[in-house]
């Protein structure tokens, strides 16, 4: 970045160094600090790392979380951080599903269509199939959900249209997982398949749980989600 003309990054990773050095001479965590005309706060971070969430921008809103974090320790209970976190989250379940995707599929994009409904669906071919991907977690750090959003979400999830649903667990408590699972496939209802991510910053392939779901939809449904160990 020094080597560019990008004026604005520079000058930002001064004023991110100045902050680590001055963090560590005072002993404690820092809320602002100005340097002539620059100032850095802990909000104008959190908006950052917001924003770029929103936009997409997965790796540097990370990137911008992280130093937020190495600066005040106890963002790791600050509301608005965790929900950043899960903005992230769903972008990088989101990112799955397209690398899953495989040639002649679809991936339909929904990060905003809310409770019950699919963050994408990938329509599989030759038969047009389609798997809707849920993101799974929990608001706080308990890990669960009341029980009536889950039966809200459950009750809006069986009227999406898609023939199978997967769930890419991050934080979601297993009891209330089995909750979900079990009231969409109550009474026949659609299979669904379980993707459990070690945390919420990683990811792993979604092609296989998407194949078995494709398999259970083409063939003989007599086969149960089975949720993996947290």
């Amino acid at each position: 970045m020094f080597l560019s003309e990008n004026q604005a990054g520079c000058a930002t990773l001064v004023v991110i160094g100045g902050l680590f050095l001055l963090m560590a001479l005072s002993g404690r965590t820092l809320e602002s600090v100005r340097f002539g005309d620059w100032e850095f706060t802990m909000s104008e971070l959190r908006r950052q790392a917001a924003e770029q969430a929103r936009s997409g921008l997965t790796e540097q809103a990370q990137a911008t979380l992280n130093i937020l974090k190495k600066l005040n320790p106890v963002t790791d209970r600050d509301p608005e951080v965790h929900a950043v976190e899960i903005s992230l989250f769903e972008n990088r379940v989101v990112d799955a599903v397209e690398v899953a995707r495989r040639e002649g599929e679809e991936v339909e994009r929904h990060l905003d269509a809310g409770l019950g409904r699919p963050l994408a669906v990938l329509v599989a071919q030759p038969d047009g199939v389609r798997i809707g991907v849920f993101a799974a977690y929990a608001l706080d750090e308990s890990g669960h959900v009341e029980a009536a959003s889950l039966d809200s979400f459950v009750r809006r999830a069986r009227e999406v249209d898609c023939a199978a649903y997967l769930f890419v667990n991050g934080t979601l408590h297993q009891e209330d997982l089995a909750r979900l699972v079990d009231g969409i496939q109550r009474d026949g209802g659609q299979p669904v398949g379980i993707e459990t991510w070690a945390s919420t910053a990683d990811s792993t392939s979604l092609r296989p749980a998407v194949d078995h779901l494709l398999a259970r939809v083409r063939g003989p449904q007599d086969g149960r989600a089975t949720i993996p160990p947290q």
